[in-house]
């Protein structure tokens, strides 16, 4: 373990969360950083870090970074020209994630997948702090682990979730992978299919004791023969959860579960393989009792006048919105658009006519999803979220359900998942007094 990085060059390349926790680690340790991003911080922000001593290059990257180290943000491509650069010149590329792994003295379980990571994985962590051990979640979820690890010891445990921008570079091991499943998502960053992946893959390719997998999922096959892993296997049949590895376990839904919908008895399945050995039936009673989600999944926000109102905001994908249709009870009226991911809007269209009796759309696939549906069911376009949701509830019946579930990303109109979910969310509050302010008058 690197105890000392002092004097030496680092370039962070992206000042968002996980380069603000690599810049606040690598500072502690003594290193010399300098900042590159396309936008500055706001004013505090920087005025701060500029006080401790720490460069910043906002703009336009140089042609190469002159670093000893240098630090990417997981949004950035690593075949960046400017980063190939710099590594020819001696430069050793790394990340948040890969700083965390080479520090961290805990047991480690990975998790990745298409749909269902961030499910799954905080599943996991709530089975295993039954335990009594010390568990720690974090990483794609929005929660960077780097600024914990000088706490932690090896006796704990850690539950990251990595994306498949996370996961380009990482080389090393982890005690446990999970893959949920893996469908095609992130076109527009990934170069193909087949890039995507070889990322997903790498989650259990450096050395992991197990992988945990869906039955299912075919594309990762042939990595998992070529590393000869030894592997779990999870499924859901007939109502119940199926395990298969060195023992098979046929195990009925406990009774404690009551999260909405197929996936999320796979995601389920996906977490009791993982944790299998390591905790027993009573704790996995007690666990479930207490889980109820993960914001912007399926969330329940509030019921006006007999509507129902649901966020699932974090379904930037066809094969998420579909498995949140699938799982939702009577009539829908759904919220869906946003910006595309480079990937067929078809699936989407088709899940959306088969499941919603109408559909509000916005953003920049708005357009085109109303094509893929005409005929179909009544869609309306708008360009702005806000009056999607307006015409949306004002559609709604008492019975009916009023669903986020984009099936694409937020960027066009909101940073993220999180506050188009958010923004779902104060609406409805403010649809729901609007109700209450009618009916005491």
């Amino acid at each position: 373990m690197q105890l000392t990085y002092r004097d030496i060059p680092v370039a962070i390349l992206g000042f968002g969360r996980s380069g603000r926790a690599a810049t606040d680690f690598l500072h502690r340790l003594g290193a010399h950083i300098t900042v590159f991003d396309t936008r500055p911080p706001d004013a505090k922000t920087l005025a701060a870090y500029q006080g401790q001593g720490m460069d910043f290059r906002i703009g336009d990257f140089p042609s190469r970074f002159d670093a000893k180290i240098l630090i990417r943000s997981p949004i950035i491509r690593p075949d960046l020209p400017a980063i190939v650069a710099s590594v020819a010149a001696g430069g050793t590329l790394s990340s948040e994630v890969e700083l965390f792994l080479q520090h961290c003295p805990a047991t480690v379980i990975a998790v990745t997948g298409s749909d269902g990571k961030t499910t799954t994985s905080a599943l996991i962590a709530a089975l295993l702090r039954q335990t009594g051990r010390r568990v720690y979640w974090g990483g794609n979820n929005g929660t960077p682990l780097l600024p914990l690890v000088e706490q932690m010891t090896a006796e704990d445990l850690v539950v990251m979730e990595l994306s498949s921008f996370q996961l380009m570079t990482v080389t090393y091991p982890f005690h446990a992978a999970v893959v949920t499943n893996i469908t095609p998502n992130h076109l527009n960053w990934h170069t193909d299919f087949s890039e995507y992946v070889a990322a997903k893959c790498r989650i259990f390719e450096n050395g992991a004791r197990f992988l945990v997998q869906n039955v299912l999922c075919k594309p990762m096959m042939s990595a998992v023969k070529r590393s000869g892993i030894s592997t779990v296997s999870f499924s859901v049949a007939g109502g119940e959860l199926c395990l298969s590895g060195a023992k098979n376990k046929h195990m009925a839904v406990p009774k404690a579960f009551h999260l909405p919908g197929q996936h999320n008895l796979e995601n389920l399945a996906a977490a009791l393989a993982a944790v299998d050995g390591m905790v027993t039936p009573p704790q996995i009673e007690a666990a479930l009792a207490d889980f109820h989600g993960v914001a912007h999944r399926l969330e329940h926000v509030a019921t006006v006048n007999g509507i129902r109102f649901y966020n699932s905001s974090i379904d930037t994908s066809p094969t998420r919105t579909a498995a949140a249709l699938s799982a939702m009870e009577g009539d829908l009226v759904v919220i869906a658009g946003g910006r595309g991911k480079g990937i067929d809007l078809h699936p989407l269209a088709d899940a959306l006519s088969a499941r919603a009796r109408a559909v509000f759309l916005y953003g920049e696939t708005a357009a085109e999803l109303q094509v893929h549906v005409a005929g179909r069911i009544p869609a309306h376009r708008f360009g702005r979220f806000e009056a999607a949701f307006h015409a949306a509830a004002a559609t709604a019946r008492p019975g009916d359900c009023v669903l986020l579930s984009p099936g694409c990303t937020a960027f066009d109109q909101f940073q993220n998942f999180e506050q188009r979910g958010d923004v779902f969310r104060t609406l409805v509050r403010e649809f729901e007094a609007e109700y209450h302010k009618i009916q005491d008058r």
